[in-house]
């Protein structure tokens, strides 16, 4: 594929949401009724960097899919999640690849982290501005600058705010929220900071009929992914379906019955 060349009127000088619009990347958005919706996302800040944990399920009046993916690599150091309109978050996130991969381009350097953050917040207020299929991103990642895990959220209209606990995203977010914030420490390690983010999903699934847990007929598990100076990681199946199963098992164990401790 080429690269699309531009008059001297109609050039758009370094803005990729200018360039996106020419080169028709970005489409004109039509509300749905049946648009399913991607939830529920959770970052946790660790020792050694980032954990973040995401559910499968796209729902609109149904389960629409089980299996969708809400966090891809913007590159080798960086994640990007999604919730919201799931088909529009999945543009979203090419999106955002492209834009980094623009600027790069267009300057002959790499964006720090904290501009990638930045970057984002025009794509997002263009998207849920002009649109009634809403986008919240939540981007994480490893910052070679500082050598340290940062996390990064956003509002409706693309304000970005960094968060030096956890952050969460989507309709399951009040009781993610909730577990995150009775089992988080500043001292954890990558275990117990897995540990924490897949029980706040779980917590999130058992409450929230827009989220999905783990699916044990199918073996489908919430994405588990670290963000460390080694660089983003996707944690196997095996992994995530010890993970939860650990979970269930507790949870068999007291049928459910809430104990004196996070559980």
């Amino acid at each position: 594929m080429g690269l699309p060349l531009f008059d001297a009127q109609s050039d758009p000088g370094p803005s990729f949401v200018r360039f996106a619009e020419l080169a028709g990347l970005t489409t004109t958005p039509h509300h749905t009724e049946l648009s399913a919706h991607a939830t529920t996302v959770v970052a946790v800040r660790y020792d050694g960097g980032v954990v973040m944990v995401a559910d499968r399920q796209a729902t609109s009046y149904y389960v629409a899919n089980r299996d969708v993916r809400k966090i891809e690599a913007a590159d080798r150091y960086t994640a990007l999640a999604i919730s919201g309109s799931a088909a529009r978050g999945l543009e979203f996130i090419r999106l955002a690849q492209l834009s980094f991969e623009h600027y790069e381009k267009m300057t002959d350097s790499a964006l720090s982290l904290e501009g990638k953050a930045n970057y984002l917040s025009p794509l997002v207020q263009r998207n849920n501005l002009t649109s009634t299929l809403v986008v919240l991103p939540l981007l994480a990642g490893w910052d070679l600058a500082h050598q340290r895990g940062r996390v990064f959220e956003y509002d409706g209209a693309g304000g970005c705010y960094e968060r030096q606990d956890f952050a969460v995203i989507g309709s399951g977010s009040p009781f993610a929220d909730s577990t995150l914030r009775l089992g988080f420490t500043p001292d954890m390690s990558r275990e117990d900071a897995l540990a924490l983010a897949a029980l706040a999903i779980y917590e999130a699934a058992d409450n929230d009929p827009s989220t999905g847990g783990p699916d044990f007929v199918r073996d489908i598990f919430p994405m588990l992914v670290t963000l460390t100076s080694e660089g983003f990681r996707e944690l196997d199946q095996e992994t995530a379906s010890a993970t939860f199963r650990a979970i269930n098992d507790r949870r068999s164990a007291s049928r459910g019955v809430a104990g004196g401790t996070l559980r």
